[in-house]
């Protein structure tokens, strides 16, 4: 059965900076940009303020639902946040930014957790160090300028990099991905992908350069959301809905550099009964991992964070032989490399 659940799906965007903290866009301009792009959902996380929720405030232009969340930025360890909820102060610890965000009512994602930084582009790093905290959401786990930057080791190769906005762009860090799997051990803990897009500009005018353009990041790493109906003509609702598929991991990282799509799916069923991405449930002998895809691909079944299958096609079904966190990836020409990382589906 083709998509059993009546999902929707829609094309978005998180992760987002504006002229309101260190992007260089206004967030009308922004907004412009990602209706180009062809993306349904706009959401802003500007440092440390909502801002854009006056200029020009949040709803829907045109077909796009523009929605402003934050980053929380203390020196490392930065939070962003989705949803209501007045913002923590980024000179608390990570723990009490964390509480605070959640009893206000908001869902938190960990940002870039092994960023790099890098000392030939002059980049700090922003890694995730505090990990003995808990109750965030998920993280992000593949962040775009994290991953280009790494390949960035001497000034000609900082122009190729330049040069090439999706050069770095094959497959996520590994050891993020190890990270993910590790907690999801433990419980249920989504991974988004993150555009970080601020449009920064190098040089001085007329020799100056804007690396990764708006609609540039907007092409590169998205996260599509699974809704179980269509996003409703109110905001707030249509935000509720992206909040609670976003709490239920119904979410899937796309490097949309590699396609654009619309149309993959991921389930478990047994016996006419159907769950989707991010669904728990108790282990028993019987249950089939199957998924969908728009255009053949290759697809790595992971179990426990270790490669347990490998099939090809549009369609696929792999026995749940046991309990574990299951999830694919799906790689695609050209070089095989990722076009799709599922969230997972919990064997307990």
């Amino acid at each position: 059965m083709l998509d059993p659940l009546g999902l929707y799906e829609y094309r978005a965007a998180l992760h987002v900076h504006s002229r309101y903290s260190d992007g260089t866009g206004t967030p009308a301009e922004i907004i412009a940009e990602a209706k180009r792009a062809g993306l349904d959902v706009l959401w802003l996380t500007d440092h440390d303020n909502r801002r854009a929720l006056q200029d020009p405030g949040a709803g829907y232009y045109g077909h796009l639902l523009f929605l402003v969340g934050a980053e929380i930025t203390p020196p490392t360890n930065h939070y962003l946040v989705f949803g209501p909820g007045q913002l923590a102060s980024g000179r608390e610890p990570l723990q009490s930014i964390i509480d605070a965000m959640r009893e206000g009512g908001s869902l938190g994602i960990i940002a870039h957790p092994d960023d790099p930084g890098n000392r030939t582009a002059r980049l700090p790093s922003y890694r995730w160090s505090d990990r003995n905290v808990d109750g965030f959401a998920g993280f992000e786990i593949w962040n775009h300028i994290s991953d280009w930057a790494r390949q960035i080791h001497s000034l000609v190769g900082g122009v190729w990099a330049a040069l090439k906005p999706f050069s770095g762009l094959r497959e996520a860090w590994p050891q993020t991905l190890a990270l993910w799997d590790a907690w999801g051990a433990r419980r249920r803990v989504v991974g988004t992908g993150g555009a970080d897009a601020h449009a920064a500009q190098v040089g001085r005018w007329p020799a100056r350069l804007t690396l990764f353009p708006y609609r540039v990041s907007f092409s590169g790493i998205r996260t599509h959301f699974y809704t179980t109906a269509p996003l409703d003509s109110d905001w707030q609702t249509a935000e509720s809905q992206l909040l609670d598929a976003l709490r239920q991991g119904r979410v899937a990282v796309v490097n949309a550099a590699r396609g654009k799509e619309l149309g993959f799916r991921l389930w478990a069923e047994k016996g006419g009964a159907y769950l989707a991405m991010g669904s728990e449930f108790a282990f028993e002998p019987g249950w089939t991992l199957s998924g969908l895809s728009p255009v053949p691909v290759y697809w790595d079944v992971v179990r426990n964070g270790a490669i347990v299958a490998r099939k090809n096609g549009t369609l696929f079904r792999h026995p749940i032989a046991g309990a574990g966190v299951w999830r694919v990836t799906l790689r695609r020409a050209p070089n095989n490399g990722v076009w799709v990382y599922s969230n997972p589906i919990y064997a307990r």
